[in-house]
């Protein structure tokens, strides 16, 4: 028995959702964090943060949505994909 396109539509969304309840993302990174995620070392990641006219909040932390704005898409594989 072959399941339709909507069926399958169905089933993968449920599985993001499944996938992002069971990881959530955190609003907020810090300097180490940020880092991390663009893949350079914090005083790159600090020049880079400073140079892009993004400033830490009162807790001295990034948003990450400003992190993911500044790295960019990804390309190729990722180290998830490769494990």
């Amino acid at each position: 028995m072959a399941i339709t396109e909507s069926e399958a539509l169905a089933i993968a969304e449920e599985a993001a959702r499944r996938a992002l309840a069971a990881r959530p993302v955190p609003s907020c990174v810090s300097l180490t964090d940020a880092a991390e995620i663009l893949s350079v070392s914090r005083p790159t990641a600090r020049r880079m943060l400073r140079e892009a006219g993004i400033t830490p909040n009162a807790a001295g932390k990034y948003r990450i949505e400003d992190i993911w704005r500044l790295r960019g898409p990804i390309f190729g594989r990722t180290e998830r994909a490769r494990g």
